[in-house]
């Protein structure tokens, strides 16, 4: 651990640096910290929607998001690149997605099958991740006009404790999809490369079990590795209106709170049907309601972010 750093009992939450955010006991809060080693002064940004993060006053581009979960099946690809398309949609230039998934759906999706097929090791996320290239030596366009990606490879194998090399492009957002395994090193060097981690859950007996592990990731990851990693919280995935998924979404809710995100990404068919033709659910149906929950879901993350910097700035 850092020197002059000690957890407080809020899991997750550096007393240090004075960002208790209220939570219930045991569920990992906001954690958002400068480098500690600044006199515990906290971290601030200069959001314009995500556009901008600073840092004792020095701007940092781009902020960086991770989408996290245990388990697979929770449209984790999904989220990524409506979230990609809904910061397009709110101003953002270029948006970078990092497809650290060896299963490649986020580039095949992009990209094509036989693209991603055809690619090698040194085209991939694998040679950024080994640091022997940078991100803007591999970047791809696709075909949604300000939205790049950084394709996985089918045997991507990550070095432990790797972070993302991402000189050489300047996006306003970057947004990487992981692998459902916890255990995978590709998560953490995500979350090593990360300001903010987003989880997606359904609410379903087996999500709801998935909720711990996911909690000892991120305090193995934010407390003793990166001091700058915020968890934005637990976003609803998939909701449909059977009663099982209302008594596990109110279980989540009262044991969770507010880490439980407001916004509710609803089991759609605009979804499925926007990622098979590889574009967001933002440009493939702009007046769909998935693409307002979309813009909503943006949206909330952009306010967690600034209402964590606006408490531990108090």
């Amino acid at each position: 651990m850092a020197p002059n750093v000690m957890p407080c009992r809020l899991l997750g939450v550096h007393a240090a640096c004075r960002v208790c955010i209220g939570h219930p006991a045991g569920v990992v809060g906001l954690h958002l910290l400068d480098s500690c080693r600044a006199g515990g002064r906290p971290m601030s940004y200069a959001l314009g929607k995500l556009n901008a993060l600073c840092i004792n006053g020095e701007s940092i581009m781009p902020v960086v998001v991770s989408l996290i979960s245990r388990k697979g099946g929770v449209a984790k690809s999904t989220t990524a690149l409506n979230l990609a398309g809904a910061a397009l949609n709110d101003g953002s230039n270029n948006v970078l997605l990092i497809d650290m998934d060896s299963q490649s759906s986020l580039s095949k999706a992009l990209l094509g099958p036989e693209v991603v097929r055809q690619l090698r090791p040194d085209q991939t996320v694998q040679a950024v991740a080994e640091r022997s290239k940078a991100a803007g030596d591999v970047v791809r366009e696709t075909n949604v006009p300000g939205l790049l990606l950084l394709p996985s490879y089918p045997d991507l194998q990550v070095p432990a404790d790797a972070v993302l090399n991402l000189a050489g492009i300047d996006p306003s957002l970057v947004v990487i999809d992981t692998p459902p395994d916890i255990r995978d090193s590709a998560i953490r060097c995500a979350l090593l490369s990360s300001h903010a981690a987003i989880s997606p859950i359904v609410p379903e007996p087996w999500g709801l079990q998935s909720v711990p592990e996911v909690q000892t990731l991120l305090m193995g990851t934010g407390v003793i590795s990166n001091e700058r990693l915020l968890f934005t919280g637990f976003l609803l995935s998939m909701v449909q209106r059977a009663g099982i998924h209302v008594v596990c979404e109110n279980t989540l809710r009262r044991l969770h709170g507010s880490m439980v995100y407001d916004a509710v990404v609803p089991h759609a068919v605009a979804f499925k049907e926007a990622t098979a033709a590889g574009q967001p659910v933002t440009h493939y149906a702009p007046k769909s309601s998935a693409a307002k929950v979309a813009r909503t879901v943006y949206g909330e993350l952009c306010s967690r972010i600034e209402t964590a910097l606006q408490r531990g700035a108090a």
